[in-house]
């Protein structure tokens, strides 16, 4: 069988405990997916700070669905009693997704999801909740998850109907792996920042970036700034007039830019604050 693509995930952690989270209601009649996705990511994380996100979850109905809407991903190739199949699965129902193991997850912080052992049912609307305190080192940790599929159906083999249940590990022999989501740990400091009386910029989170990035700065007063980014040269190679707002202020870039290092800044008619940004491949 090839492996069906699950373009989505259910979960970043794995604790064997209930969550006490209510999903949002406005994403029932969403088609699968999980929200925050990993373009936006999960908030940032403070060192020794009580830190909480929630995660709304639907799950996805069938596997054609799972699957992203491409059959090829959903088709099973086997032999039955000494004879050849291929079969489409593509309607067979999501009976199931389970979290088989995370890599990544900064040590303190857990999940816990709104069933039990982590195994969510198919075409529902759940969520789970990222939990705990982390002293793990400043840096972004990229999260590795690893989740099996449960599904069931009849394959017709002319006089014989052959009932079937199985999980996309046992088919394949491998669980799926998601990328993308990382946990962002910034130092505590920051938060003192929110509160201060002074212009203040705050490092682009993640860094090193692809280019889609998140830059934040603390303004005490409603006032027009400038964001420039420049290349090592000096070269002005990106450039927003803000209009922004008493105290934390959050854009949120998609830069096409080379890989390299980068200097960003922002300015008043009275100071320029800069840092240094990296884009990677």
């Amino acid at each position: 069988m090839k492996k069906i693509l699950l373009t989505f995930t259910l979960i970043l952690g794995y604790v064997y405990s209930y969550s006490q989270c209510t999903p949002d209601p406005i994403y029932q009649d969403s088609t699968y997916n999980i929200w925050p996705d990993t373009i936006i990511n999960l908030p940032v994380v403070s060192q020794g700070v009580s830190y909480q996100s929630i995660l709304n979850i639907k799950t996805p109905t069938t596997l054609i669905e799972a699957a992203g809407g491409d059959s090829s991903f959903t088709q099973l190739d086997t032999t039955i009693f000494g004879t050849s199949y291929s079969f489409q699965l593509a309607d067979w129902p999501v009976d199931s997704m389970s979290l088989v193991s995370i890599d990544g997850l900064p040590n303190g912080l857990t999940l816990s999801c709104a069933y039990s052992n982590c195994v969510l049912p198919g075409s529902v609307l759940t969520c789970a909740s990222v939990d705990g305190v982390t002293t793990d080192p400043e840096g972004v940790y990229p999260v590795t998850i690893w989740v099996d599929v449960y599904t069931h159906g009849t394959l017709d083999l002319g006089l014989i109907q052959y009932p079937l249940s199985t999980s996309l590990y046992e088919a394949t022999g491998s669980y799926e792996s998601v990328n993308g989501y990382k946990i962002v740990i910034n130092s505590a400091n920051s938060l003192e920042i929110i509160n201060s009386n002074e212009l203040a910029l705050l490092q682009n989170i993640p860094n090193p970036t692809n280019g889609i990035t998140t830059i934040k700065f603390n303004n005490p007063i409603s006032d027009e700034i400038t964001l420039l980014i420049t290349d090592m040269f000096g070269k002005v190679v990106f450039s927003e007039d803000i209009s922004s707002v008493v105290g934390m202020n959050e854009l949120n870039l998609n830069l096409n830019l080379s890989s390299g290092v980068y200097n960003y800044s922002i300015q008043n008619d009275e100071e320029i604050l800069s840092k240094r940004m990296i884009i990677s491949e």
